[in-house]
């Protein structure tokens, strides 16, 4: 997933405690491997900031018996997946070539990348060994094959639009929304919740997270100057342009996804057709996701965490 502006999370006082845990705990997990450290800070930087993952699991997990030291090492275990998945998507992309950013110590090949990613998986796993209950394992393990799943088949074509939206549910639940909803079901057996409520909560992670993965998309062409329109640039169909190539931006807009390196001009009236005609659609279908999610909760028990929840997932609608 793309970047999305810094959103406070709505965690309750008596959590924040062990969210501050969890970042100690990844910090300690880095510390002393600054190769590792550099290479995960580089493929993060301007991203939205970590531990929302790892939030999820804890507000989960207290909707039934609450123990700290049950909860933050699934909830570290969360946030090195999403670390671990970001740095491989970074190498993927060719985050440095597309963007013109540069990628850590330039000095460092791909292969170190991919180490460094496979390196925060290793670390994920011994969280996850460290968790109360040993199908939280399995449960991350899924969401990881999930993930690589959608990066072997991404978006191909933008249209038709019926095989566009298709192709793009599927990258944007493999990619994104899956590790939410896993946090979410994770958190669920850390408090010793039923299957009623890991399933309730399980889709509500989904739904959030395909809300998130929407708005990244979003965000991503209303940023201002030249960090707009990235995803344009590197070539990646995203639901605004799917929408904008249906309202009326046919097959020339259609085919800047394959004219790299694109010229100023054409990049300019690229992003300002897709602004015009496929923000509004990609924004509704982002709430729509939110929506969906908030309506997951009414099998939750009210009280101070379905209202956190609640909160999150109208934040996004708002972004």
């Amino acid at each position: 997933m793309d970047t999305l502006p810094v959103m406070p999370l709505p965690v309750p006082d008596d959590l924040a405690g062990d969210l501050v845990k969890v970042e100690q705990i990844i910090h300690a997990r880095l510390h002393g491997r600054p190769i590792v450290a550099q290479t995960a800070s580089a493929a993060l930087r301007g991203a939205e900031k970590p531990y929302l993952r790892a939030a999820l699991v804890m507000l989960a997990a207290r909707l039934g018996r609450y123990e700290s030291r049950r909860v933050i090492h699934a909830a570290a275990a969360a946030e090195l997946i999403h670390i671990a998945t970001t740095v491989h998507d970074s190498l993927i992309n060719e985050a440095a070539r597309r963007r013109g950013e540069s990628f850590g110590d330039q000095r460092w090949n791909g292969d170190v990348a991919l180490m460094s990613g496979d390196y925060l998986l290793a670390l994920a796993a011994s969280e996850m060994a460290l968790a109360p209950d040993a199908r939280i394992i399995g449960m991350y393990a899924r969401a990881v094959m999930i993930f690589c799943e959608g990066r072997l088949a991404p978006i191909t074509a933008v249209a038709p639009l019926d095989q566009a939206l298709g192709q793009h549910e599927h990258v944007a639940e493999s990619r994104t929304a899956a590790l939410f909803e896993t946090a979410a079901r994770v958190g669920v057996v850390c408090g010793g919740g039923d299957d009623a409520l890991a399933s309730a909560l399980g889709r509500f992670g989904r739904e959030l997270g395909m809300a998130m993965h929407v708005a990244a998309e979003v965000y991503d062409y209303e940023m201002d100057g030249n960090n707009a329109g990235r995803d344009l640039r590197a070539g990646r169909i995203t639901l605004p342009l799917i929408y904008a190539v249906d309202a009326g931006g046919g097959p020339d807009l259609a085919a800047v996804v394959d004219q790299r390196p694109l010229d100023a001009p054409r990049l300019t009236v690229a992003i300002d057709q897709v602004r015009r005609l496929g923000i509004p659609q990609a924004r509704a279908r982002m709430r729509e996701y939110a929506q969906r999610a908030v309506a997951a909760l009414t099998h939750v028990p009210p009280g101070a965490v379905r209202d956190a929840l609640a909160a999150l997932a109208e934040r996004v609608a708002r972004v």
